[in-house]
């Protein structure tokens, strides 16, 4: 199985019909002060398995790691890949996490890293960046 589509968007979601809507894609926050937390973020990933894949059961990470590789998140989802749309072809799906409060400490390179039954699938580079400096009256 592997991911198709990553990223961090404002917000995002699958309409009725399976359309994937996706609004305001990131890849830095500038925050006011630090420490901050980001009120609301969406992580959007799709995936694409093989028609040999389908009723499997996977394992599914997601982890956040500072600029020191640490890690500051860690989201573990198991799922059975479901039947394609169209007999025979590969599966394609989707999956939109909605991450509240999320709190940096420091400006730096963070990362968010997809992994599929234990092997990274696809790594996201988030810069947080220095807050403005104040201006002193």
């Amino acid at each position: 199985m592997n991911v198709t589509l990553a990223v961090m968007a404002d917000y995002a979601n699958l309409s009725q019909d399976g359309k994937l809507n996706i609004l305001g894609i990131f890849n830095e926050i500038k925050p006011p002060q630090l420490p901050f937390a980001l009120p609301t973020m969406f992580l959007v990933i799709s995936f694409n398995a093989s028609p040999a894949e389908v009723g499997s059961n996977k394992t599914i990470e997601v982890k956040l790691l500072d600029d020191e590789a640490r890690p500051m998140l860690g989201i573990e989802q198991s799922l059975v890949v479901p039947e394609p749309s169209r007999t025979g072809s590969s599966t394609e799906f989707n999956t939109i996490i909605g991450l509240n409060g999320v709190r940096f400490e420091h400006p730096g390179h963070y990362q968010f890293s997809v992994l599929v039954g234990g092997e990274e699938k696809r790594a996201l580079s988030l810069l947080v960046s220095e807050p403005p400096a104040k201006k002193e009256m």
